[in-house]
C-alpha cells in the first residue's frame, strides 16, 4: 500500500501544480464536457472527503455508507460547492487529499484487503488504486490537454 500512497502523491502533486499554472480566466468556463475546472477539482474534493469516511468508518468498525448512484455523486459533489470561490474548492480539494493520504497510512494491515461492502468487492487497497486511476487516467490528462491549448 505505501508503493500505491507514494503514486497517488505523485499524481497529486502534478495534479496540483497543473492546476496552479491554468489560467484564472479559464477555470470557469465550459472546457470538460458539461463541467468546468472548478467543477472537475470540486467533484474531486467530494471524492476524496468521502474516501477519508469510508476510512474513519472502517476503523470506527462500522460499515460505511455506500455511495450509490456514480452519476448523482458527482452531481451532489459539483452542486454542493457551485457557489464557492475557485479557492475554496481548490484548498477543500488540497485539504481533502491530504487528509486521505494520512489516513490511508494508518489503515492496519489486516484491514487493507478487506472488503467493507457485501455487494461489491472494494477494498482500502482498491479504493486507492481507483483514485490513482480516477486522477491520473480520467482527470489529470484532460485538464494537462486543455491547458495546452492556453499555453
Amino acid at each position: 500500500m505505501d508503493e500505491l500512497l507514494d503514486r497517488f502523491q505523485e499524481i497529486r502533486t502534478e495534479f496540483i501544480d497543473v492546476l496552479r499554472r491554468f489560467p484564472a480566466s479559464k477555470r470557469t468556463e465550459r472546457l470538460f464536457n458539461q463541467w468546468c475546472l472548478k467543477d472537475v477539482v470540486a467533484h474531486l474534493a467530494g471524492w476524496d472527503r468521502y474516501f477519508v469516511d469510508i476510512v474513519d468508518a472502517l476503523e470506527a468498525g462500522e460499515k460505511p455508507a455506500y455511495w450509490g448512484s456514480m452519476a448523482k455523486f458527482n452531481a451532489t459533489s459539483v452542486e454542493k460547492r457551485k457557489d464557492q470561490p475557485w479557492d475554496s474548492v481548490f484548498a477543500e480539494f488540497v485539504t481533502n487529499g491530504e487528509a486521505f493520504i494520512r489516513r490511508c497510512k494508518h489503515i492496519p494491515e489486516s484491514m487493507r484487503t478487506a472488503r467493507f461492502w457485501d455487494h461489491k468487492s472494494i477494498t482500502p487497497v482498491q479504493m486507492l488504486e481507483i483514485n490513482i486511476h480516477h486522477y491520473g487516467k480520467d482527470h489529470l490528462a484532460a485538464v494537462k490537454k486543455v491547458l495546452a491549448r492556453f499555453q
